[in-house]
């Protein structure tokens, strides 16, 4: 039986891998919140007293407007941790899988990001992955780094709900269709980063759903589902200035997944459609109470 330590179970990405674990494999996953990943103390104990085969780090700092304003946070958990952790997984004889970020690259290009292309952030989130990335190679640790983009699911926060949210209260919305990526669920992502670490797949590997969308593609594929097209709108990304600058196409490859793997991942739009029946499933079951 492999046993695997999960860290930053608690998170959207955490609770997908949780849901996605497969048969014979022992997950541990303490929602202790005196586990921190910045800390080598708490990492070593976590691994002395578990043992486990795996770990798979889903702790992140994750809000892209958030860096700007507070870079040390984004520098110790998404640059400095992911190094430590890997020093800590080589001296234990672990394999850590860990989550890379689409905003490693610079988004000015006109096709997809492949594993091999060169990186160049635009934005302190950015720079913070892809140096908690570099951190880690150079840690020695034996690793798998999945490179993911536009997550969704349940439970927390994310763009599609926040759009199912607004349709459904009748709001109108007007979005970004200058920004283009490929909207990934979850549970897919977690459900192929399993089959990956399971087939021994090493170094840097892209997961995301198939097809491409801009935001407003996305959100309007939401409000369609809502019954209410009419209320969401296009714009520009000038029109909605943020702290943090945004890659234009920051599109990725699935390619080498897809070969290690057999298959690509099911369209964005039927992993759309999958995550507003759980919302639907969500607001009976409330409303039943």
């Amino acid at each position: 039986m492999t046993r695997a330590l999960l860290l930053g179970a608690t998170g959207m990405l955490g609770r997908a891998i949780a849901r996605q674990a497969p048969a014979g494999v022992t997950l541990v996953a303490p929602d202790d919140p005196r586990i921190d990943v910045t800390r080598p103390d708490e990492v070593r104990a976590a691994l002395a007293r578990e043992r486990p085969d795996w770990v798979i780090n889903c702790a992140a700092a994750t809000q892209v407007d958030d860096a700007e304003r507070d870079p040390p946070r984004a520098i110790a958990v998404n640059a400095i941790a992911p190094g430590m952790l890997g020093e800590c997984c080589r001296d234990a004889n672990a394999v850590l899988l860990h989550f890379g970020s689409d905003y490693v690259f610079a988004g000015d290009g006109q096709r997809p990001y492949t594993e091999e292309d060169a990186t160049s952030p635009v934005n302190r989130y950015g720079e913070s992955k892809l140096a908690g990335e570099r951190r880690l190679a150079e840690s020695g640790a034996e690793s798998l780094v999945v490179r993911t983009q536009w997550l969704f699911g349940t439970p927390g926060r994310s763009f599609p709900r926040t759009m199912w949210e607004r349709a459904r209260a009748r709001t109108p919305s007007r979005v970004v269709d200058d920004q283009v990526g490929r909207p990934s669920l979850a549970d897919d992502v977690a459900a192929a980063s399993w089959r990956l670490l399971q087939a021994g797949a090493r170094g840097v590997v892209h997961v995301a759903n198939a097809g491409t969308a801009t935001w407003f593609e996305l959100a309007q594929a939401v409000y369609d589902a809502a019954g209410v097209p009419e209320l969401v709108t296009p714009c520009a990304t000038s029109d909605f200035p943020t702290p943090a600058r945004r890659p234009a196409y920051s599109v990725l490859d699935t390619s080498r997944m897809e070969r290690l793997l057999g298959a690509p991942l099911p369209s964005w739009r039927d992993a759309l459609t999958r995550f507003l029946d759980q919302l639907r499933a969500g607001e009976t079951a409330t409303a039943a109470k």
